[in-house]
């Protein structure tokens, strides 16, 4: 058994959520063919007021004088059909995609797992409701049939023989045969596929062409067909892309586009297991520029708020240099989610602690001006420590040894005004680059209760640092 979801206007949609507020106003995607701009997709708006699938343009705005035209891509649906394919492969892995618009789910490897072929059916429809766009769902014992079912938005239903009534119920204009060989058929007097289905195959050859013979085998279940064979796999790269109604010219209009694009990576990563440090958002503008946005936490994440907040000191930073026409963000070199790093299961979210706050710097200061301090191999003080970018998992590198927050030049002092409670500690070292040291270092406290490091050196006592 096979499931096929059909999506008609799976680009309008994505436009219309990335810019509600056109939702209430006349919107609509044309495409030339054959040097004519045809009507493609148009939202509920523009049909109300007669603009349609198929009709010019110029037919179109003069029905719908405010009506919003956007030029339709086969490229940009397929691209959505993808991400589409990734949110419904956390239900079902045999996904074969229908480029621009539809998607086969292979159901019978799902009764066991769901509770049967009402259930799995079921479970399917929610998950697709859950992508907030006008779809159509089939179920057929094979795949075409379970295609031309849903195109032809006929009612879904689990019973093999009602599907099959169905299905010879509709027209011969719904077949998704080619235009030639519906006019030859509708010639001949065959109005609907049940019409078609009646005609022995020997028959249908030499009137229609082998087209029609192998449509109909296809259709019966009796030609073994390449259309179901190459199952989908998803990107382990996420790139995802909006197209806007109408251009912005300020932060405020991208604002719920780009964060519908972080909660889209959101739900990748959490598919995947994955977290990620550095993401990239594009702006495509209306003077052909591209502008790139780069946002890195301090911390891996798979959250769509750690980012957000991030992103929203970016947006107050600079305005926008030129009206965005598309949004596009992207992200590559993912980790794998380890126990220190996020929360999968539990209600803590990463938007507390240290983390964070060292993120904001990051964009506030740059990076570079943010680091961890750590240290070397070398026992040397003064020699051993350095600066590197802040931690990612596991915390600061500073060993838990007992040294001083404040580190100065050695400063010659009185032991008189100092207690000394903890060493020696003898360090003699540095023989082998010529800068040999022969010390012994103590915590002492001095007349003020302040805790120094010093060290006794050439019968002399010096300051080198104080503890906090």
């Amino acid at each position: 058994m096979w499931l096929y979801c059909h999506f008609p206007q799976l680009l309008l949609d994505s436009l219309l959520r990335a810019q509600p507020e056109f939702e209430k106003q006349a919107v609509a995607l044309y495409q030339v063919q054959n040097g004519q701009s045809l009507i493609e997709q148009s939202n509920q708006v523009a049909q109300q007021a007669g603009v349609s699938q198929g009709i010019a343009s110029v037919m179109a705005i003069a029905l719908c004088e405010d009506l919003k035209l956007k030029e339709y891509s086969a490229a940009k649906e397929e691209r959505l059909l993808c991400g589409v394919a990734d949110h419904l492969y956390q239900w079902a892995a045999k996904l074969v995609l229908e480029p621009p618009q539809g998607l086969y789910i292979e159901l019978d490897s799902l009764e066991k797992l769901y509770g049967g072929l009402s259930s799995t059916a079921k479970t399917l429809h929610l998950a697709v409701k859950q992508l907030n766009v006008r779809s159509q769902l089939a179920v057929a014992n094979n795949a075409l049939a379970a295609k031309v079912l849903a195109e032809a938005y006929a009612p879904l239903t689990m019973k093999d023989e009602k599907a099959g009534h169905q299905l010879k119920d509709l027209s011969i204009k719904s077949s998704g045969l080619p235009d030639k060989v519906v006019r030859n058929s509708l010639s001949a007097g065959i109005f609907s596929i049940g019409d078609l289905l009646d005609i022995p195959g020997s028959d249908i050859g030499r009137q229609l062409g082998k087209e029609a013979l192998f449509y109909i085998q296809e259709l019966k279940g009796e030609l073994k067909t390449q259309r179901v064979s190459d199952f989908y796999q998803p990107s382990e790269r996420f790139f995802q892309h909006v197209d806007l109604v109408s251009e912005v010219s300020n932060w405020q209009g991208l604002r719920f586009p780009m964060k519908r694009l972080l909660n889209e990576l959101e739900s990748f990563l959490y598919q995947r297991q994955k977290v990620v440090q550095h993401i990239k958002f594009q702006l495509y503008q209306r003077d052909k520029s591209c502008s790139e946005i780069r946002v890195a936490t301090a911390s891996p994440s798979w959250r769509a708020q750690s980012f957000w907040s991030l992103l929203q000191l970016k947006m107050e930073q600079a305005p926008l240099s030129a009206p965005v026409l598309e949004v596009s963000l992207q992200a590559s070199d993912f980790s794998s989610l380890s126990v220190k790093t996020s929360h999968f299961f539990h209600d803590a979210k990463d938007t507390q602690g240290l983390f964070p706050l060292i993120g904001k710097l990051q964009v506030k200061l740059g990076e570079s001006a943010v680091y961890t301090p750590a240290v070397s191999d070398d026992p040397r003080p003064g020699i051993n420590e350095y600066k590197q970018p802040p931690c990612r998992f596991g915390g600061f590198s500073v060993k838990p040894v007992k040294r001083p927050l404040w580190l100065n030049h050695p400063e010659p002092v009185n032991l008189d005004e100092w207690s000394l409670s903890d060493g020696p500690e003898r360090k003699r070292c540095g023989w082998w680059d010529s800068q040999l040291i022969e010390r012994d270092y103590w915590i002492a406290t001095d007349s003020k209760h302040r805790i120094g490091w010093l060290f006794y050196e050439s019968g002399q006592w010096y300051l080198q640092g104080w503890f906090s």
